[in-house]
C-alpha cells in the first residue's frame, strides 16, 4: 500500500471526517501493533465510524479503511472500538491540537500540555 502524502493527508482530513478518522485509527492501530500492544481500547466520539467497525459486516464493508482495520483488528490481540461523547474526548481534541508540534510518535511521558486532562480522566475514574 503506497503512503499517502502530507497533501493528501491534508485533502482528506478537509474534506472527509469521516476518512480523517478511518486513518487516525489505522494509523493507531498500526503503531500499537508494531510496537508489541496486546491489548488496545480505541475510542472515538464519531459514531458512525465506531457502528461500522463495530459491524458484523465490517470485512466486507464497502469503504476500504474500514476493511483494512477489520483486519488488522482480527490479529492476535486484542482489541476493542468504543463510541463516547465530544465533551468526555477534551484529551484527544487537545492531541489533534498538538499534532503540529510533533512527529508521528509514541510517548513514554505524556507531553506537558496534556497533564491536565490527563489528571480530570484519573480524578473521575475515582
Amino acid at each position: 500500500m503506497e503512503s499517502p502524502t502530507d497533501d493528501s493527508i491534508c485533502s482528506i482530513m478537509t474534506e472527509k471526517p469521516l476518512q480523517s478518522e478511518l486513518w487516525a485509527i489505522l494509523t493507531g492501530l498500526r503503531l500499537a501493533k508494531d510496537n508489541g500492544y496486546e491489548r488496545l481500547l480505541v475510542q472515538s466520539d464519531n459514531l458512525e465510524v465506531i457502528t461500522r467497525l463495530n459491524s458484523t459486516t465490517a470485512n466486507s464493508d464497502v469503504n476500504a479503511l474500514v476493511r483494512a482495520i477489520a483486519r488488522l483488528r482480527h490479529a492476535d490481540w486484542e482489541t476493542r472500538f468504543q463510541w463516547i461523547p465530544r465533551e468526555a474526548n477534551k484529551l484527544t481534541d487537545a492531541l489533534v491540537k498538538l499534532a503540529t508540534s510533533y512527529d508521528l510518535s509514541l510517548f513514554d511521558v505524556p507531553p506537558a500540555p496534556l497533564q491536565s486532562f490527563l489528571d480530570s480522566d484519573n480524578s473521575s475514574l475515582l
